[in-house]
């Protein structure tokens, strides 16, 4: 809700005393589980502490808009900070921040909290909305708080020993958490492959803008509360080592504009990020792990598969940190036998040594799991990068060439002409060509030397009749126009005419602008890469999508870069060797 910048905030105003008691006591009203917190017991604390931790004096309220049009209602601290929002035009709701929820008193936890993995997924921090597989605890039920739709819920994250509160969202799925956790399971026994959508909408998350717009107060850990009402009951005797090896990262969407966001690199690892780093690349290398794969000695599929796949927003400084030594687990066997408890995979011993033999695809952890970018991608990309940067340290054009070769009803006249059919020529050969068969044979009309009189092979390649008179012009083009054609790009011969690299600045969502580039493939320049490229040269957010209109067998892309970029597109195509004469420039268009 806050990824972006307001675009209204108005100057704060405090509040009169008695707003201010009216504030807490519609507080007090809407999260009856602040009462517990209050008494006069040793360690309790009074109404009037409690209220003054909430909505401390000073307080002062200001409207604001969001980015997406949303408008509201925030209570600042003295010191800046948002503590509270009214979200909606005259809306009595009271949701809290992370920044009150950073000055809670220790221990007094009154929102129902939902642990998700850390670091948290790249996704989350960019704006997206939280989806189930994101939730740890899953298969623990009593450990989750039972929410309906639409209620506040706090979100932290952490290994297995402390959280650190991170945001704040609300319930979207229907019947809740419930519900939408049945659906999961009741898809996953049916074998049926779909996806449950987002589980709640992400209202604030640490860094976003409403977390910079103040002081940013420390986070303080504190251990998981047990749940006030839980999902269902515990059971008598829950084991105390829960198995968490498999547990989803986030199954989220986002849009391919966005970054990714790194782990600060300025602390080592914990044994329990090293841990959810792993198993989120282990759910990875099941997603797209080749059919016949397994089995695999899982010595084999550790060092070929998952440490290749872990998250590429690892930091280059951080990822020799992420291995099994280094995690919870510490041995690799004692790893995949947790694995293997869950159902992810199965496992079996063979003179001393894991063997990886199968894994359910229809496990909500991988079922639900979203892929990311991973290290091996990241490293491939930058060996690209690095090669194609040295082939710019020498810049040279293209050589591009046109060529044609006879086709259909023309071959008998170019075969009078000395042209083998098959074979591929210049096009600077043709007019020659047709210039000595014409004088070879008499066709020159006498009178009108612009005339050519046709024969019957020349007729039959110009879809004429023999005797009939053409002008020499008009028996060009039709002979051109009647070729196979080919084109030769650095040595490279592709069947069909090139087409010249567009470039097109269109105008979206009112006066937003972009530029679209298309027709990369057939100069060799690899769309990912020219992405690449655009981004730091324009300092603007890119993406490479399908070409509209384009048959989904050819496999064509268009990049997108934000504003009017046809220069800086133009002078990229030019230092890769693309000549200025297949670069068409178009212009706007609506």
């Amino acid at each position: 809700m806050f990824k972006k910048a307001l675009a209204h905030h108005s100057n704060a105003t405090p509040i009169r005393s008695s707003a201010r008691r009216a504030l807490v006591t519609s507080i007090f009203a809407q999260y009856p589980a602040l009462s517990e917190h209050v008494g006069e017991e040793e360690g309790m604390l009074s109404e009037k502490d409690l209220g003054r931790a909430l909505v401390p004096d000073g307080v002062r309220s200001s409207n604001f808009e969001t980015s997406a049009g949303i408008e509201g209602t925030m209570y600042l601290s003295p010191d800046g900070d948002p503590l509270w929002l009214s979200i909606g035009r005259g809306s009595k709701e009271l949701v809290p921040t992370l920044a009150l929820l950073a000055r809670l008193p220790h221990d007094v936890h009154p929102f129902p909290v939902l642990q998700l993995p850390s670091p948290l997924p790249p996704p989350l921090l960019a704006g997206a909305a939280l989806f189930l597989p994101a939730v740890r605890h899953l298969h623990t039920p009593w450990r989750l708080p039972a929410l309906p739709a639409g209620a506040i819920v706090a979100l932290a994250a952490g290994g297995s020993g402390d959280v650190l509160y991170v945001g704040v969202g609300r319930v979207a799925a229907a019947d809740g958490l419930e519900g939408a956790l049945g659906r999961l399971v009741k898809h996953r026994n049916e074998g049926v492959e779909r996806d449950e959508g987002k589980f709640a909408d992400i209202i604030c998350i640490i860094d976003d803008h409403l977390w910079e717009m103040g002081s940013k107060p420390t986070l303080a850990p504190f251990a998981l509360p047990a749940p006030r009402d839980p999902l269902m009951p515990p059971p008598q005797d829950e084991p105390k080592d829960v198995d968490e090896a498999a547990e989803g990262v986030a199954a989220v969407s986002l849009d391919d504009n966005a970054e990714e966001p790194q782990i600060q690199a300025s602390e080592p690892l914990a044994p329990a990020e090293v841990s959810t780093l792993l198993s989120a690349a282990l759910l990875q290398t099941l997603a797209t792990l080749p059919a016949g794969t397994l089995p695999l000695p899982a010595s084999q599929l550790y060092s070929a598969h998952i440490l290749p796949n872990r998250p590429a927003y690892i930091p280059p400084e951080r990822r020799e940190d992420v291995v099994i030594g280094r995690s919870e687990w510490k041995k690799l066997a004692k790893w995949m036998k947790e694995v293997a408890k869950d159902g992810v995979i199965k496992t079996k011993e063979t003179k001393g040594e894991v063997v990886v033999t199968s894994f359910d695809p229809k496990h909500p952890a991988i079922d639900g799991h979203a892929s990311f970018k991973t290290i091996s991608e990241d490293e491939a990309k930058a060996a690209r990068r690095a090669a194609r940067e040295e082939e710019a340290a020498v810049p040279k054009q293209m050589d591009i060439q046109e060529l044609w070769k006879p086709a259909g009803s023309n071959a008998e006249f170019w075969a009078a002409c000395g042209i083998e059919k098959g074979s591929l020529n210049q096009p600077s050969a043709i007019k020659p060509l047709v210039d000595a068969y014409i004088e070879r044979n008499g066709l020159e009309d006498k009178e009108h030397r612009r005339l050519v009189n046709l024969d019957k092979a020349l007729a039959s390649a110009v879809g004429g009749k023999e005797g009939q008179t053409l002008i020499r012009d008009e028996c060009m083009r039709r002979l051109r126009s009647g070729l196979g054609w080919a084109v030769s790009v650095g040595g490279h011969v592709k069947k069909g005419a090139l087409t010249p690299i567009s470039i097109v600045v269109k105008t979206r969502q009112g006066r937003k602008q972009v530029t679209l580039v298309a027709g990369l493939e057939g100069f060799g320049i690899d769309p990912d890469d020219f992405a690449d490229d655009l981004r730091r040269r324009c300092a603007g957010s890119t993406s490479v999508q399908p070409l509209t209109g384009s048959s989904p067998k050819l496999n064509l892309k268009e990049v997108m870069v934000q504003g009017s970029q046809g220069k800086a597109v133009t002078e990229a195509l030019t230092e890769r060797g693309v000549p200025r004469r297949w670069i068409k420039d178009e212009g706007k268009k609506k």
